[in-house]
């Protein structure tokens, strides 16, 4: 089945997810959004628009660092992006208390580095119930549907402005937004380990991951028994990407409200 490829209008996307915002803070009556800043691309344009839909100081932004994983530029970036906003932050290094609590725990890096994201959003949760906050989740397409995020972790905010944008079309709204061009360019990664890439860890590159996920029925994926054929990319890189999808498809069972631009 081929795919029409759409262009992407940048103002309509804004708009959409400005209006989408707006809608989500009023009906919640909430004071502030809480957003985790990583340093990356996906929560710099959700902080961006956020900023922007609702105004800074309606903006909390959150920098948790855990510095036995975490590298100093991702704070660093995480920094610049609330400066260049100006939104209200903090620097919450989470490293000790992260060894405090998993001390005597059976050493497992999955389930370290998936408890190191659920700590981090627990913290999230924590500031918006003092604050009466939402937390803004910053999850987009290729993420979602992928599964590559952490079930209750960064799975679990109340909204998700970016979801219905694949990794690509968030680098290229980045753009249009005004992102530091070193984020844009910077390799996505949980952290959750030391050296640890989104692309290295699936071992397919983001730009072969959207056209497969562009040119294959999502919700109708059963199997990686009949590949589809797509133009320009390797069976293996098909395989790769559905397999992905079908070990993941749990991670769907309580479904956050995105919005919706297509």
């Amino acid at each position: 089945m081929k795919r029409v490829e759409i262009v992407m209008n940048e103002q309509r996307v804004f708009d959409k997810v400005s209006e989408f915002l707006r809608n989500e803070f009023t009906s919640r009556k909430a004071t502030c959004v809480v957003i985790g800043l990583s340093g990356g691309i996906d929560s710099s344009v959700a902080a961006y628009v956020a900023a922007k839909a609702l105004g800074p100081k309606k903006v909390l932004g959150l920098l948790l660092p855990d510095y036995s994983v975490t590298p100093k530029i991702d704070v660093k970036h995480g920094l610049e992006i609330s400066t260049l906003l100006d939104i209200n932050h903090k620097v919450i290094e989470i490293g000790k208390g992260k060894k405090m609590l998993l001390k005597g725990f059976p050493n497992d890096k999955l389930a370290r580095g998936n408890f190191l994201v659920r700590l981090r959003m627990a913290i999230l949760y924590y500031f918006a119930a003092v604050k009466g906050g939402i937390v803004l989740g910053t999850a987009d397409k290729s993420e979602l549907q992928l599964g590559y995020f952490t079930k209750y972790g960064d799975g679990g905010a109340d909204i998700f402005p970016i979801a219905d944008l694949y990794k690509t079309e968030v680098r290229q709204f980045a753009k249009y937004l005004g992102v530091p061009d070193a984020i844009i360019k910077k390799k996505s990664s949980a952290r959750i380990w030391r050296g640890q890439t989104a692309e290295g860890e699936i071992g397919v590159s983001y730009e072969k991951i959207d056209t497969i996920l562009k040119n294959i029925d999502y919700d109708k994926i059963s199997d990686s028994s009949k590949l589809p054929i797509i133009k320009g990319v390797d069976k293996k890189d098909v395989k790769s990407v559905i397999e992905w999808i079908l070990s993941n498809r749990h991670k769907h069972e309580n479904p956050v409200p995105i919005c919706k631009i297509s």
